[in-house]
């Protein structure tokens, strides 16, 4: 049987925020020892956006195939390192919009 108990950290029932990141500081990501499960999963979530600018990118790219798009020239890159600012052009992003036409024909008896 289950019974409830009380989390040392924030003195309410443990549930999901009670569970903290006990590894080794995560640089890329921000993530520290003893941050909760809510702190590192939001920055998570932060890092795998896929970030967009003006400009093309300089910064050094958070992980190998990070996306980011240069809305300005609609091109998109990826990241080819983690240790240097280093993004290879994957190309221009082209859309295209398709219209279809309906014709009737009616004929007379």
């Amino acid at each position: 049987m289950r019974t409830a108990a009380i989390c040392p950290t924030c003195a309410v029932y443990y549930n999901a925020l009670c569970v903290l990141y006990n590894g080794d500081y995560l640089s890329v990501l921000g993530i520290d020892p003893l941050d909760s499960l809510e702190v590192a999963l939001e920055k998570i979530n932060a890092a795998f956006t896929s970030p967009e600018g003006t400009t093309d990118p300089t910064a050094v790219p958070l992980f190998i195939g990070q996306l980011y798009l240069n809305t300005s020239t609609d091109e998109l890159w990826i990241g080819l390192s983690t240790t240097i600012p280093n993004w290879g052009l994957v190309g221009t992003v082209a859309t295209t919009t398709t219209t279809s036409t309906t014709s009737t024909t009616t004929t007379s008896p």
